[in-house]
């Protein structure tokens, strides 16, 4: 059962459901939270320093190798047509062992071309940190990304028929590599 705002803000004023910095009520709509943009971002390197790579694999190597990444902080971002970045949102978010989250784009972003996450709305039970943004432009017009003003993913929320146990839920086990994270990549700061 998908929860409605006013579920959300009983979760909310029960401290269940926790947003670090505190979601106002007018970014809570029907059945959803509306998340703001970070100011942290995350691209591969441009190809003239990979060039010397033909191709990568998924291997927890690939988040420790600094080599591949540029990192930035910043307050905007400009997302060209046809890249990717890893963005996060501004909040940090805490998943009670009740409730599972699902991220999503916003119609308004997708209109102008651009998608929020490529594969992964999930967001699981007991998850506490920011949670990474994977945003391609597929218009044909650079999009430029506002850190604090931008509201381009909303959170729904729903119950799960049985709460997970505490040694159950997201952060307990060993491949938990989001959990309590502040950076975009997984593991990092």
């Amino acid at each position: 059962m998908f929860l409605s705002k006013p579920d959300i803000l009983k979760r909310l004023g029960a401290k269940e459901l926790r947003f670090d910095p505190p979601v106002p009520p007018e970014r809570i709509a029907q059945v959803s939270v509306d998340l703001l943009l970070g100011r942290r971002f995350i691209t591969f390197k441009d190809k003239k320093t990979l060039a010397f790579i033909g191709s990568i694999q998924m291997d927890p190597a690939l988040w420790g190798s600094l080599d591949l990444w540029d990192t930035k902080q910043q307050d905007t971002f400009l997302l060209a047509p046809n890249t990717f970045v890893l963005a996060q949102t501004l909040e940090s978010v805490h998943i009670p062992n009740s409730l599972m989250g699902l991220v999503e784009g916003r119609s308004s972003y997708a209109c102008i071309g651009v998608t929020v996450h490529a594969t992964a709305p999930k967001i699981d039970p007991g998850f506490n940190g920011h949670i990474t943004l994977e945003m391609t432009n597929l218009g044909n017009v650079p999009v430029q990304l506002r850190a604090g003003i931008d509201q381009p993913a909303q959170l729904l929320l729903a119950e799960i028929r049985t709460p997970l146990e505490e040694d159950e839920v997201y952060g307990t086990g060993p491949d938990d590599k989001f959990q309590g994270q502040t950076g975009v990549l997984p593991g990092k700061p």
